[in-house]
């Protein structure tokens, strides 16, 4: 993997962005053949989860379990994740689980796991701490993600304890997208003001400072296709 030698993006001034506004949006960042081959894995070859939250514990329906589950049963599963959503904090979407994965020596090879070390390599890291100023940033963990119609992520800031977040970031993988689908990843104000709507462009770096209110906004029923991303949080200490 390897950044795009043709991309026009200054380094400079996108870290001026984030120190400015705690957020920077970065297009065409990997090579064009990196982004395709990407893009190629996670719609062919990657085995998708669905996960939601239950009463502040996060599940995962593993792909075989997902298999049996009848029309009705997902439309009850559905109904319950859509309730919850209306008084608590909830999200619903598809999910493969990068930094588990690799660090339990699942699926060797997946290209997924490839990118995976790129994040993690000092090529990576060196500009994500050049780019927020977190000299202390220590390694990426990740997961890819599938938002299709029906799905959503409720608003949160990240911040969890012991997670050791400094900032998230989101590389989209999405060929076409358009506005009235949904999927936007919203940033919020105080007031609960969308600030800046980000659409999900094909090989486009989202960096945004951890705690920092955001969603991912609902996916409509008739959008044509599903919103693929690899997503994650740039962490100081240890994985262990």
């Amino acid at each position: 993997m390897k950044f795009n030698s043709e991309s026009a993006f200054d380094r400079g001034t996108c870290r001026d962005a984030f120190q400015r506004d705690g957020f920077v949006h970065i297009p065409a960042v990997l090579a064009p053949g990196d982004a395709r081959s990407i893009h190629k894995a996670l719609t062919e070859s990657t085995p998708w989860n669905l996960c939601f939250n239950d009463r502040q514990k996060h599940i995962d329906i593993a792909p075989e379990n997902l298999a049996s589950m009848t029309v009705a049963q997902h439309g009850r599963l559905q109904e319950a994740v859509y309730a919850q959503a209306r008084t608590a904090f909830q999200y619903f979407y598809n999910n493969y689980p990068i930094f588990d994965a690799y660090r339990a020596g699942l699926n060797k090879g997946h290209l997924l796991h490839v990118f995976y070390e790129w994040l993690n390599s000092e090529e990576f890291l060196s500009l994500m701490r050049y780019l927020t100023g977190f000299e202390d940033i220590s390694f990426a963990d990740a997961q890819a993600t599938r938002f299709g119609a029906g799905h959503f992520l409720k608003c949160h800031d990240d911040n969890q304890v012991n997670k050791n977040r400094r900032a998230a970031f989101i590389f989209n993988f999405t060929p076409e997208w358009k506005a009235d689908w949904g999927g936007y990843l919203q940033l919020l104000d105080d007031k609960e003001h969308i600030r800046r709507g980000i659409k999900p462009v094909f090989n486009a770096l989202n960096i945004l400072a951890v705690p920092q209110m955001h969603n991912v906004s609902f996916v409509t029923p008739y959008a044509a296709g599903a919103r693929f991303a690899i997503t994650g949080w740039l962490r100081y200490g240890s994985p262990d």
